[in-house]
């Protein structure tokens, strides 16, 4: 079985609270319709303030690379320029963080297999081939990417890495998710761009596997996986997803998420406490991806969880935002940090021992779960 034996997360300098954001976006939209929207979705968007790569979205600060107010007139390639520069210096913060949480450094732990993640910026040789010299690492590893995923592709990269650790125990795997999304900025009066203006911002978080064999042997602690599921809705596929155009990765986020979320929640539960063969009562922990505040009202509502049992999500979603894949190792590192690197057991109700279900959505439209259990 493969392990997650640490965490790492980081995010850009650029901390805005949403009513900065708020005020930075009737500037740029400068429609009373717009404004109105807007007002209603910040208030409502549960955010209270989000980090950036760029120093745009506070008026306050006097400082621009995109966006002054004003419609910007930024290209993909300007933009795709601007993540070469800031998404390595933020990924190798989450790498640093995560490895400083096991006491031990990147040299004497000897990663064999590295996978990165991203959809808010593409280039090759990419992020992994960057890392790789920055981190000084073999020119021989495995190295691979997922990318143009979004929401969920966290999950992807860490079914990649458990298959690795199923092939060959003594495997060491970093994954490494790092979003820019608020490059992304425009300005168009519809539902899904108002939608993201209000929910998404910047981050980087970086996981550490091994097999529970090493794991246990050199006494690292953590969340093994014990499976995954997922599932794919064709006739959800015009909900989410992206589209580039000559300015941006335009995203689609359609209004009617939350309520086909709810449609579709119990059988995408059932059918995934099928695969893992358990029952909704094991599970002790729920680590969902904060995609916006009515997706996690809806599923806490829909699968009637005490207030508590979503904290984590929401927890996330307030400080952070939604920050593309990074987001759901926000979360668990959130529920989890105490568990992961506390010298004593982490117990719920006198067992040393947790059920952790999580998932995420992506485009497609996808749904993607996976299933930990706390390993000491």
């Amino acid at each position: 079985m493969s392990r997650l034996i640490s965490i790492g997360t980081a995010v850009p300098q650029h901390r805005t609270t949403q009513d900065s954001i708020l005020d930075f976006m009737h500037a740029a939209y400068h429609n009373d319709v717009a404004s109105r929207k807007l007002n209603v979705l910040f208030t409502n968007s549960g955010i209270e303030k989000r980090y950036s790569a760029l120093p745009d979205f506070d008026k306050s600060r006097n400082r621009h690379i995109f966006f002054n107010g004003v419609p910007s007139k930024a290209t993909v390639e300007n933009k795709m320029d601007v993540f070469k520069e800031e998404a390595i210096p933020l990924a190798l913060d989450a790498i640093h963080n995560a490895f400083e949480k096991i006491n031990t450094t990147i040299a004497d732990f000897n990663i064999t297999h590295l996978i990165t993640v991203s959809c808010t910026g593409l280039y090759s040789p990419g992020l992994d081939a960057v890392l790789m010299k920055e981190l000084n690492l073999p020119a021989d590893i495995f190295h691979t990417s997922v990318n143009f995923i979004g929401c969920n592709a966290a999950f992807h990269a860490l079914k990649i890495a458990d298959l690795i650790l199923k092939a060959d125990q003594q495997a060491h795997v970093l994954v490494v998710c790092v979003e820019l999304c608020t490059l992304h900025f425009q300005p168009k009066n519809n539902h899904d761009n108002l939608l993201s203006n209000t929910i998404f911002g910047d981050g980087a978080a970086a996981v550490i596997l091994t097999s529970d064999k090493q794991a246990a042997s050199n006494q690292h602690r953590g969340l093994s996986i014990k499976g995954f599921y997922s599932l794919l809705f064709d006739e959800g596929k015009e909900l989410m997803g992206w589209n580039i155009t000559a300015l941006n990765f335009e995203m689609i986020l359609n209004a009617a998420i939350p309520g086909f979320i709810s449609k579709k929640l119990k059988i995408i539960l059932q059918q995934a406490l099928n695969h893992y063969s358990i029952s909704e009562k094991s599970i002790s922990k729920w680590a969902i991806h904060p995609g916006g505040k009515r997706i996690l009202d809806t599923i806490q509502k829909d699968l009637q969880l005490a207030e508590n049992q979503l904290q984590a999500s929401y927890n996330v979603l307030k400080e952070f935002g939604n920050m593309s894949s990074p987001t759901i190792l926000f979360v668990l590192s959130e529920l989890f940090g105490t568990a992961l690197h506390s010298p004593k057991p982490f117990s719920v109700g006198g067992s040393e021992q947790q059920t952790i279900f999580s998932m995420g959505f992506g485009p497609g439209l996808s749904i993607e779960t996976a299933l930990f259990a706390h390993a000491d």
